[in-house]
């Protein structure tokens, strides 16, 4: 399962590998250090170091200083549905937001965007990461009668999307005029966004395509493509033939069992292993940091009012809460 939903620039240079203890810094036999770096691409950005990492949980991407946090995430949401129930008590209708569904969260943008690297998680998981199994569907919403529907949503018309700009309001309920997208819409409004745009979710075009591009494009540079080919050879001395870490992580037979099974165990971890081996993780991570630099340069005036937006965004939240 990859990760990119999504703090400043990071280029991971070797002490600071030292100093969070994630690995060494001395090179190896096995590993892929600087000495046998493959030259980039064509038009591809230049990478200075490769650090060895067997984890990046704990590291951040250029891209997140644009991004929502998970926790920041929770709260915009949690204000909108503030907002919601503020708007609908406004109208005279009683109304409360279901419970959120359970879902699960990664602990970080980078913890699953290489694919599993904790050689514990995959031994009891193999790639359904713990917590996963405890996601659960959508609780029922709240049923309303059909006027109170229509504040809600802006709209009772079944061909117009609840709550966003199609569903025009200016319905006439308890002597007010329904707004823009109903309280739905306007909870969405007083928080900054469109009421198109899912608030929790928060990651602008711009900032959503460099997250996902650089990803993209470091998963066929020619860099990361050489120590797959080490993966992939040290995977097939284990008795598995994957060409590179996301098809055995894609694999569909694991999506055939709610739990692990021995055999996904078996090779999730050969797959750790073997991404420790090859620094992977290391050379993967360096490599997507400087497709983001590189995009971050090309739209820097674009993403300086991502970054604006952001921060009025949770100033309104913060209002709110």
């Amino acid at each position: 399962m990859r990760t990119r939903r999504f703090t400043a620039p990071l280029t991971v240079l070797c002490a600071a590998v030292v100093l969070s203890g994630i690995a060494g810094c001395g090179s190896s036999d096995s590993g892929s250090g600087d000495e046998d770096k493959p030259a980039p691409g064509a038009g591809a950005p230049d990478v200075s170091s490769i650090p060895k990492l067997v984890s990046v949980t704990d590291k951040s991407l250029p891209i997140e200083a644009y991004l929502l946090s998970p926790e920041e995430g929770k709260q915009i949401l949690r204000a909108e549905l503030v907002l919601r129930e503020r708007c609908m008590s406004r109208f005279g209708i009683s109304y409360q937001v279901p419970d959120q569904a359970a879902v699960f969260e990664p602990k970080s943008l980078t913890q699953l965007r290489y694919g599993p690297t904790d050689g514990d998680d995959v031994a009891g998981h193999g790639y359904k990461p713990p917590g996963s199994e405890k996601a659960v569907g959508k609780p029922k919403p709240q049923e309303l009668a059909p006027a109170a529907a229509m504040v809600l949503n802006g709209t009772n018309d079944p061909d117009v999307k609840p709550g966003s700009a199609a569903a025009k309001g200016g319905q006439d309920y308890n002597g007010q005029k329904v707004p823009v997208g109903g309280c739905i819409g306007e909870a969405k409004t007083k928080l900054g966004y469109s009421p198109d745009q899912p608030a929790e979710d928060g990651a602008p075009p711009i900032a959503d395509k460099v997250n996902t591009d650089s990803w993209a494009k470091s998963y066929e540079d020619s860099r990361v493509k050489a120590v797959f080919g080490k993966w992939s050879a040290c995977m097939k001395e284990k008795g598995y033939t994957y060409a590179d870490p996301m098809k055995a992580n894609d694999d569909p037979q694991w999506q055939q069992a709610a739990l692990a099974t021995a055999k996904e165990k078996q090779v999730a971890a050969a797959d750790v292993a073997c991404k420790a081996k090859y620094n992977v993780v290391g050379t993967w991570f360096a490599v997507d940091v400087a497709y983001q630099e590189q995009m971050i340069e090309q739209n820097a005036e674009a993403l300086a009012e991502v970054r604006k937006t952001k921060d009025k965004q949770l100033k309104l939240m913060a209002e709110v809460l």
